[in-house]
Formats: C-alpha cells, sequence, structure tokens
C-alpha cells in the first residue's frame, strides 16, 4: 500500500494524457479527412449537375422534382466558382479572397489539371479543395472553363482552437483530479498504516495474557508452582483474553458498520447504577469508595443500554484502577443532552497523554496500553454523543454527553 497516492495521480494523468491522445485523433486526423471527403462529393455532385444538358423540348413536364429538386449537399452553398479567364468576378470586393484565388489560379497555371477532378492547395490559413470544370457549349462556341473550390480553413482554424480549449478543460479537470486523487490515497495509506497499527497492536496485546497462561502451565506441569495460585493467575489471563478479544471484536465491527444500535427508551439513572455494581468488587478490593449524585427525577435517554452500560463500565474501571480512595459519579441535565461526569482523585493524566487518551493500544507514561477507552469513545459518537477528558483539581475527569430523549 505504499505510494498508493501516487499511483492514483499517474493513474489519473496517464488516462487524461490518453484522453487527450483520442481527442487529437478524432479532432486533427478524422474530423479534417471528412470534410475533406464531403468537400469532394459536394464538388463533384456540383460537376455532374453543372455539366447536364437541357434538351429543348415544348413539354414542361419534363422538369420534373428530380430534375429541378435534387438533393443539395450540406457544403454546396460553400461552394465557390472562380472563372479563369477572370478572377475578379467571384470576390473582387474581399481582398483576403482576391489574393487567394490569385494564389489559387498562379497554382493552377503551372499545372496539367484533369478535369473532374479534385486536388487540394494549402495557405497559412486555408485549406481549399478544388476542381478544375470544363462545360461543353455549342458547336460554334469555345467550352466555358472554371474552377470550383470549398475552403475548409474555418474548419481546421476552429480545430486548433477546440484543441487548446479541450486542452485547458482538461488539463483543469486533470489537476482538480490529481488533487482529490492524492489526498484519496494519503487517506487509504493513512487507513492501511492505522490497520497494520492495529493488528500489530492487537496481537502484543493478545500475546501477553498467553504468555502467562503458558508459563503458568509449564511451572504445573513441572511442578514448580503451587496449583491454587497458578489456576488463579490463568483463570484471571484467561478473562482479561476474552475481554480483549471481545473488544476487538466489536470495534471492528464499528469500524465496518456492522454495530447496529438497538435503542430503547430508559432511564440513565439505572444503567449508572448498573455500571456501579459492575465494578463494586474491584473497588471494594482496592479500597475505593464510590459516590453516585443523579437528580431524583427520572433521565430518560434513546440507547442501546447494553453498549452504552459497557462504555460507562470501561471508564469506572479505568477511574477504579488509577483513584487513591474516591470515585464521584455524576448524572445533570443540560438542555438537550444528559451529562454523566466521572472523577477520581488520583495524579491525574500527564499533560503529554492527554491528546492520545482515546487513541488504540496508546501507551501512556503508565507503560499500559489497550482499546477500552477507544472503544468507548466509538460507542458514544454512535449514540451522537461526546466524551472527554482532562485533569480536574484532584485526579482526572472523563465527561461523556449524549442527546435526551424528546
Amino acid at each position: 500500500m505504499k505510494n498508493i497516492k501516487l499511483r492514483i495521480v499517474y493513474l489519473i494523468l496517464g488516462s487524461a494524457l490518453l484522453l487527450f491522445a483520442l481527442f487529437m485523433l478524432a479532432v486533427n486526423l478524422i474530423i479534417p479527412a471528412h470534410f475533406v471527403r464531403e468537400a469532394k462529393k459536394a464538388l463533384i455532385s456540383e460537376a455532374q449537375y453543372q455539366n447536364r444538358t437541357i434538351p429543348y423540348t415544348d413539354d414542361e413536364s419534363f422538369f420534373d422534382d428530380e430534375w429541378n429538386d435534387a438533393e443539395e449537399h450540406f457544403l454546396t452553398p460553400s461552394i465557390v466558382f472562380l472563372e479563369l479567364d477572370n478572377a475578379n468576378q467571384s470576390s473582387g470586393w474581399n481582398r483576403d479572397a482576391y489574393r487567394l484565388e490569385k494564389k489559387l489560379l498562379e497554382y493552377c497555371k503551372g499545372r496539367d489539371l484533369s478535369l473532374n477532378q479534385c486536388y487540394t492547395f494549402k495557405t497559412d490559413r486555408h485549406h481549399l479543395i478544388f476542381m478544375s470544370v470544363q462545360e461543353e457549349q455549342d458547336d460554334w462556341e469555345k467550352p466555358y472553363a472554371y474552377i470550383m473550390y470549398i475552403d475548409i480553413g474555418p474548419i481546421t482554424r476552429y480545430i486548433v482552437t477546440l484543441n487548446w480549449a479541450f486542452f485547458g478543460v482538461l488539463l483543469a479537470i486533470s489537476s482538480v483530479m490529481c488533487l482529490l486523487g492524492f489526498r484519496f490515497g494519503r487517506d487509504i495509506e493513512k487507513e492501511a498504516e492505522r490497520q497494520q497499527t492495529f493488528f500489530q497492536n492487537a496481537s502484543h496485546e493478545l500475546k501477553t495474557p498467553l504468555m502467562a497462561i503458558q508459563g503458568y502451565a509449564e511451572g504445573i506441569q513441572a511442578g514448580v508452582m503451587d496449583t491454587a495460585s497458578a489456576a488463579e493467575v490463568i483463570l484471571e489471563e484467561s478473562d482479561r483474553m476474552t475481554e480483549l478479544v471481545e473488544e476487538l471484536l466489536d470495534i471492528s465491527k464499528i469500524d465496518m458498520g456492522r454495530q447496529p444500535l438497538t435503542l430503547s427508551e430508559m432511564d440513565v439513572r439505572e444503567l449508572l447504577y448498573d455500571s456501579i455494581r459492575a465494578v463494586e468488587p474491584a473497588a471494594a478490593g482496592g479500597g475505593i469508595t464510590i459516590t453516585p449524585d443523579f437528580p431524583e427525577t427520572p433521565v430518560m435517554v434513546s440507547c442501546d443500554d447494553t453498549r452504552l452500560r459497557r462504555a460507562v463500565t470501561n471508564i469506572l474501571s479505568n477511574g477504579v484502577r488509577y483513584a487513591h480512595s474516591q470515585l464521584h459519579l455524576t448524572c445533570r441535565t443540560e438542555k438537550r443532552h444528559v451529562t454523566i461526569r466521572i472523577q477520581d482523585d488520583g495524579d491525574g493524566i500527564a499533560a503529554e497523554d492527554l491528546p492520545h487518551i482515546f487513541d488504540r493500544f496508546y501507551m501512556g507514561r503508565s507503560g499500559k496500553s489497550g482499546i477500552g477507552l477507544a472503544l468507548t469513545r466509538e460507542i458514544i459518537h454512535l449514540h451522537k454523543g461526546t466524551i472527554r477528558a482532562r485533569n480536574g483539581d484532584t485526579g482526572a475527569v472523563f465527561e461523556i454527553s449524549i442527546p435526551v430523549s424528546r
């Protein structure tokens, strides 16, 4: 997954260049060639029309629709007629056209041009498709010779303008797409790196209790450890590993969006009392007193009681671990939110650890790491709430805010 952002940028640039090459091929080769063919068709069609002989007859039905109203080519109105003997008749009033036709006549005089054959004549600004035509007259009259031409120069000039316009638009779009692709690739790299770190840390966390279990089991097998005490440690480490695996599964499901909440209306005070009862044995063992401070009236919230209880229990367990003797748990309703505050009387959180306290497997000054607080934050976010940690007058303070029921 390294340098994926650069790969995305290269892919976008390569696609843009390929698109531009195809556009250049279509606009500069296919389209001009098409108009050259159509111009030749128009000249040939007009020459055939001009060379038709109208017989002398009194029958007006002879001049039917097929004769007079033959289908006209779309380039026929662009045909210019130039007499070989008088170059001023066609465009004498237009200086640019006069010079162009003069150059065309000079070009034709030095060459033996076949009748009714299409030729090409180019200048800096013009691209002429022309034909030398000769109409037979009566026996006593000289054949009438002239040149028909179509100038597709404006089309080629428009194509050049179109090239630059398309190049500018493509450049702007490619720049924006490269920027977005670079950011998207960077996010993918960060996510891949985060997942790699996650799996490495998870392996490390699982390895610690497994090694303890293995060590005590080998001690029992060798007969160098007391069976009862070793079994107690093995059970504790097994519980720790089970809890860690459950946390890993939960947070991975949340990341994948496969952890929907089962919401129900409940009094948040009951949930907090349940959390207190869950940590009371550990608190009693450490000489920690938990003091609740709740409103007398029910505080109703819409929540997934199982997951929200787990989030609060994680914070309480963390408080019991670091408190000296007291742990305060308060609940207050503030406008449309209920705020749950957990404060211990420990040493507080190190300043350098505060920004990372909810990061997965973050190892702070205490040397301990885990995923419990990270899972707690994800659960609170699923409830559209917020959680933050700070240092109070005494110890650490965790504040959870979730919306109340309407």
